[in-house]
């Protein structure tokens, strides 16, 4: 059940090593993910796009949320996009996947080709060996493609679908705008990646890295930076980095992919509004400007509390898993940050692991099968809550008082 709940999860943790998984038990962790990586969203415009359905206000929303422009009219053409975009790039990866295991001599290639463009795509982490990509720890054009995929998978269809459509553009005599939220998205990405890749690089030099040639150094810096906020495949152990370079990747996989995409985390640009408001916002109106455009008050509160939330979540996992686990953290077998690896990880359906995993007790396991459900499908969740709760609030009101804060 662990292994299910984490594939449908997209998140990558295994209380089993993947070795003893037959070809029939890999092709159903490999559907399992596809299913989970399409999300909620791919689920519910193929309800809506059912004839006789009507399309309401509330699933209107809903998709808005996820696509930003007017296309929330449009769920058969939201469909066709989101499972034609997926078709093609974890086709492309397949291809050249194929061609690098071939030539790094894997006799499985094909379908160890299939398995990981699927769950790369899907941020999924799940690999067809116990020691995840530990293999191709020096090919670079493995990683390369894996890499990409992850990304792609990470950035959300309504910004894939603004980058072709501007691309198009270039052909036709229609103009097409980059959107703030795509800007934002790739700002975000970028920096999260450039960060993440040259602390990596410098911190770990010596330590994790300590055993790679220089130009492997970069690329598993490079590698490490990607996987950690949303996919969960490693090249190397994550016990074997440093206590601060482990409390920066705990920070980076609880900030995750970005809105309306296959990954998980509170997401990039949910943090990036919330950072943005906290030090350049507006606090009579509850609005920030970026790119010489209003982001509304709604948006600014949503983000606010979509990682309060989150916070509050992730708090209780962490607490309940350590009392769960409390006689190996008393004995020392399981550390303090182990456990706070562990929740993070499962919430924002990572997949990492510092090697604990496997050695949970059945309560333990349960509450991160919770933590990988409430990770999955919370924050979604919380986000139409907060919709909800905010247009019942304007029908009523009540007198207003004043508290000290801060």
């Amino acid at each position: 059940m662990f292994t299910s709940v984490s594939a449908v999860c997209v998140t990558g943790l295994s209380t089993l090593s993947m070795d003893i998984y037959s070809r029939t038990g890999f092709i159903i962790i490999m559907l399992l993910i596809e299913f989970g990586g399409l999300g909620i969203i791919t689920f519910v415009s193929f309800y809506i796009a059912l004839p006789a359905k009507k399309v309401s206000i509330v699933n209107r929303k809903l998709i808005r949320d996820f696509f930003i422009d007017d296309i929330e009219y449009r769920p058969r053409r939201i469909l066709k996009r989101i499972l034609t975009y997926t078709l093609i790039i974890q086709l492309i990866g397949f291809i050249l996947l194929m061609c690098g295991l071939y030539l790094a001599k894997d006799e499985n290639f094909i379908f160890n080709a299939l398995f990981i463009s699927i769950s790369a795509f899907c941020n999924a982490g799940f690999s067809t060996t116990s020691n995840s990509l530990s293999g191709f720890a020096e090919n670079k054009y493995i990683l390369s493609v894996i890499m990409i995929l992850i990304i792609l998978g990470g950035i959300g269809f309504a910004v894939i679908t603004n980058l072709v459509q501007k691309i198009k553009s270039f052909f036709y005599t229609k103009k097409e705008y980059i959107s703030v939220h795509t800007k934002i998205v790739i700002l975000m990405t970028l920096f999260l990646i450039i960060t993440g890749a040259v602390y990596n690089f410098i911190f770990e030099f010596n330590y994790a890295f300590n055993n790679l040639p220089l130009p492997q150094k970069i690329l598993n810096s490079l590698f490490q930076s990607i996987t950690l906020r949303t996919a969960g495949f490693e090249t190397l152990p994550q016990n074997k980095f440093t206590p601060p370079s482990t409390l920066l990747h705990i920070v980076f996989m609880f900030i995750g992919g970005s809105s309306g995409s296959i990954a998980g985390g509170v997401k990039t640009t949910t943090v990036f509004i919330a950072f943005l408001y906290a030090f350049n916002g507006d606090e009579e109106v509850n609005a920030v400007i970026y790119k010489k455009r209003q982001i509304s008050a709604q948006i600014v509160n949503k983000s606010i509390t979509i990682i309060s939330r989150s916070f509050i979540i992730l708090f209780c996992s962490i607490f309940l898993l350590a009392l769960a686990e409390n006689v190996k953290l008393t004995n020392g077998t399981f550390s303090s940050i182990d456990i706070i690896f562990e929740c993070t990880s499962a919430f924002a359906t990572v997949g990492l692991s510092r090697g604990i995993t496997g050695e949970l007790n059945f309560a333990a396991k349960i509450i991160i099968i919770l933590t990988m459900f409430i990770g999955r499908t919370g924050v979604f969740a919380m986000a139409l809550k907060i919709n909800k709760s905010k247009n019942s609030l304007n029908t009523v009101s009540y007198p207003k008082e004043t508290v000290m804060v801060g």
